[in-house]
């Protein structure tokens, strides 16, 4: 019986780490067969913007990109807004639902073995993590390589490259409270989006949008940290963030 041929898949997550390793796998000449991005709907405008820019960059070096959604439509916003619930932090059902789980229903649909390129910076070791799929390998060429954030950011400039945003949902949970800060600024229709999600949940005041950032201060909404940043007091948050692991690809 003929055994099947692995893939090479990256899966693309529209960020930073993933516009560096972009340009790597093709510098350097990596077995790579074809890209995956998991659309949630819900990125930040930014990170659609570059997606642009990397479909053409990938089309330009012959390497096809998929994009896979979730089987039964919708954005995780407004999946969130139906439910009346925001985000888990905990649970991350989230990104089993609307990234993880269309990814690897997308590899199953090829029939082989599959080696990930997942986008891990080497300052980001920690959220390295194995495949929960048999077959799934994880590969993480920038740990490999020793390539931190900076040298990410070094990178796509210097291949001539927008640098990106980091990516991510614009109401993810694990935002830091700079992120929610620039979401304000540059995006405050997003950001009262996000003030509506969390107000409407059936959870809240219990859960918070900013539980992560602020976890171990004191128990900020979104519309308080929004006043807090009109009237330019300090923020106090947590020292550390905790890592939001590897499947929402940055």
């Amino acid at each position: 019986m003929q055994e099947l041929q692995e893939k090479h898949i990256f899966s693309f997550g529209g960020g930073l780490n993933s516009a560096a390793l972009m340009v790597l796998l093709i510098d350097q000449k990596a077995p790579l067969d074809e890209v995956v991005f998991a659309d949630t709907g819900s990125e930040v405008p930014e990170t659609y913007e570059f997606m642009q820019v990397a479909c053409s960059y990938f089309e330009s070096h012959g390497i096809p990109l998929h994009v896979v959604t979730r089987p039964s439509g919708g954005s995780l916003y407004d999946t969130c807004a139906k439910r009346r619930v925001i985000p888990s932090a905990i649970w991350r059902w989230s990104t089993r639902d609307f990234k993880v789980n269309p990814i690897h229903r997308y590899y199953r649909s090829l029939g082989a073995p599959i080696n990930q390129y997942l986008a891990i910076a080497y300052d980001e070791i920690e959220r390295m993590k194995d495949s929960r799929v048999p077959y799934v390998t994880n590969l993480y060429p920038l740990v490999d390589q020793k390539i931190t954030r900076q040298r990410c950011s070094e990178i796509v400039a210097a291949a001539g490259l927008p640098v990106p945003v980091k990516s991510g949902c614009f109401f993810c949970p694990f935002n830091s409270a700079d992120r929610w800060q620039w979401l304000n600024e540059e995006h405050p229709d997003l950001y009262s989006k996000a003030i509506k999600l969390e107000e409407r949940s059936k959870h809240f005041p219990e859960q918070r949008l900013t539980d992560q950032v602020f976890r171990t201060r004191d128990r900020v909404t979104l519309r308080q940290l929004r006043n807090r940043i009109k009237k330019g007091l300090p923020l106090r948050t947590t020292d550390t963030m905790p890592p939001c692991g590897a499947d929402c690809m940055t």
